[in-house]
């Protein structure tokens, strides 16, 4: 009887237990998703999802859905003739956070990230209008052409994340890098503005590699769970 006593003295004391560490909140959650809204305003979807080791280390990828922005591009046509806001495409990410403590009453977290990308860009074939000048005679050439550039590289970032609450933030972050870029243009039909019946088929195709310096800068709203 002494057994099955104390027995049914202890079970009170664990069920209070249990039910104290089950309204404990965690030291920190272990994962995250976010949308970067930065991109979201120009001309790419990118979503995120980071995962925490600890509190202070964490690995993020992303990956994001390129598409055609014709406001900003219409916008943008007397600036340039990149035509940047035109191309199709998705990208991936991937960064390794390292996150300094935490400051005691501070909602801010700062945190340095190396971290790779990859992006892929195309335009639907379709007819691109060229300026060209012979004998003093400027006249438009029109060709049609199939075009996509493949980017790869290195970059390092530096984050501050603000934590409205335990489950919702704003990350904000800035980066240098490098990217390599192949960039492919097939020329297949060609016709010019004096006679745009007359078209000729082409078969030229233009690659081009280059690398060069890259910034990067953004913002996030993030939710952890």
């Amino acid at each position: 009887m002494s057994f099955y006593r104390s027995a049914l003295l202890f079970l009170p004391f664990l069920l209070i237990q249990s039910s104290v560490f089950s309204q404990e909140e965690p030291e920190f959650k272990k994962n995250a998703f976010a949308i970067d809204i930065t991109q979201m305003a120009s001309n790419e979807i990118n979503l995120n999802y980071e995962h925490f080791f600890s509190s202070r280390k964490s690995l993020e990828l992303s990956a994001g859905l390129i598409y055609v922005n014709d406001a900003l591009e219409s916008l943008s046509e007397g600036l340039s003739n990149s035509h940047y806001f035109s191309e199709h495409g998705f990208s991936f990410r991937a960064a390794f956070k390292l996150y300094k403590r935490p400051v005691p009453d501070s909602k801010w977290r700062d945190y340095i990230a190396p971290a790779i990308m990859y992006k892929y860009l195309y335009f639907n074939n379709q007819w691109f209008e060229n300026e060209k000048d012979s004998a003093g005679i400027k006249f438009t050439e029109s060709l049609f052409q199939h075009r996509y550039r493949s980017k790869f590289g290195f970059e390092f970032l530096w984050g501050k994340v603000y934590n409205f609450n335990q489950t919702f933030a704003l990350e904000l972050f800035y980066g240098v890098g490098l990217r390599a870029t192949t960039s492919v243009r097939t020329d297949i039909y060609r016709k010019n503005e004096f006679d745009t019946t007359a078209v000729t088929t082409l078969d030229f195709e233009d690659e081009r590699f280059f690398i060069r310096p890259a910034l990067r800068a953004g913002a996030k709203f993030r939710i952890s769970f």
